[in-house]
């Protein structure tokens, strides 16, 4: 497994080298048929420890790549992240959301259905920086202690949102619902990083909703509907990836304030996928736009914020 320092902390990172190493390596495994689930939920597993060569370290690295290349779906009451082989198998781990634990890999055929699938889709079609880091994120690279103290501070000032819907753009692995900002029933996301989205869907399985691709693309393809929430988050830096025409559009789907995040003055995404130029101009557009809603700009931790008022109805 390979690590690349994405910031002051080593981010453990999973690429289609880590795919290609467990499609490969799943024909050297003894796999053993799961005899007390024969009838209801017939499936095979390996084990760290019992499994021969098959070891602790290996059953993580597993873990992470379905996550990361995986999709959600339901093993009955449970959410589980699936990752078919092409062969006809799926793959799937049985952590739950610390997957540092993993010491069970299973699998079973593709048209085994294990209850009713009501699980989010994840699948954006696009190949995201933030994918490769998706598993290790809220321990190497999520926000700090301080980020978190601030926003919710800062949050916390606008108003109660906890039974209040909340849309989240460039949601990543929930950090809104980390924070207890609302319920995960009342909580849309809208993300374009499938591994993202995995572990946002592994933490919280029962979400109001989760679109797998770009605010500009939600917009275009009207997946939210007419639904106007009652407030709008971009946290995280989200709001540097937002071009012009979303700022504008922004409201279109707001009933209540609007907080958006850039990357600050030297900072840059985790994954380095925006060049200094387009973060210094997503500064720009951010503060004219803050200036021509009446709203207030803060600092918190590496990230610029504008708080918006809510728009005249």
């Amino acid at each position: 497994m390979t690590t690349t320092d994405l910031t002051d902390t080593a981010a453990i990172r999973i690429t289609r080298d880590d795919l290609k190493w467990w499609l490969e390596r799943i024909h050297e495994l003894d796999w053993v048929f799961a005899v007390t689930y024969a009838q209801g939920a017939p499936h095979e597993y390996v084990n760290a420890g019992r499994t021969p060569g098959f070891t602790h370290e290996d059953s993580v690295r597993a873990a992470r790549v379905i996550r990361t290349f995986g999709q959600p779906a339901k093993f009955f009451n449970s959410t589980r992240i699936y990752l078919e082989d092409g062969r006809g198998w799926k793959y799937w781990d049985m952590a739950d959301t610390d997957v540092t634990v993993s010491n069970i890999i299973n699998r079973g055929r593709v048209e085994h259905v294990y209850g009713v699938q009501n699980a989010p889709h994840t699948a954006s079609g696009v190949e995201s920086g933030y994918d490769a880091v998706a598993t290790d994120w809220d321990r190497a690279l999520g926000a700090t202690a301080d980020e978190r103290t601030e926003l919710t501070e800062l949050i916390g000032s606008l108003g109660r949102f906890t039974n209040r819907r909340v849309l989240d753009i460039g949601c990543g692995t929930g950090l809104a619902l980390d924070l207890g900002i609302t319920e995960s029933v009342r909580y849309v996301g809208v993300d374009p990083s499938q591994g993202m989205l995995n572990t946002l869907v592994m933490k919280y399985p029962h979400l109001a909703g989760v679109h797998a691709m770009t605010y500009g693309q939600a917009l275009e393809r009207r997946v939210l509907g007419g639904t106007k929430f009652d407030l709008v988050l971009a946290l995280g830096g989200s709001a540097s990836y937002l071009t012009d025409q979303d700022l504008d559009d922004i409201d279109r789907h707001a009933a209540g304030p609007v907080v958006l995040s850039v990357f600050g003055d030297g900072e840059n995404a985790a994954v380095q996928d925006l060049a200094a130029v387009e973060t210094s101009r997503a500064r720009g557009r951010f503060s004219s736009h803050a200036a021509s809603r009446g709203g207030f700009t803060s600092t918190v931790g590496r990230f610029d914020l504008a708080v918006l008022r809510a728009p005249s109805r």
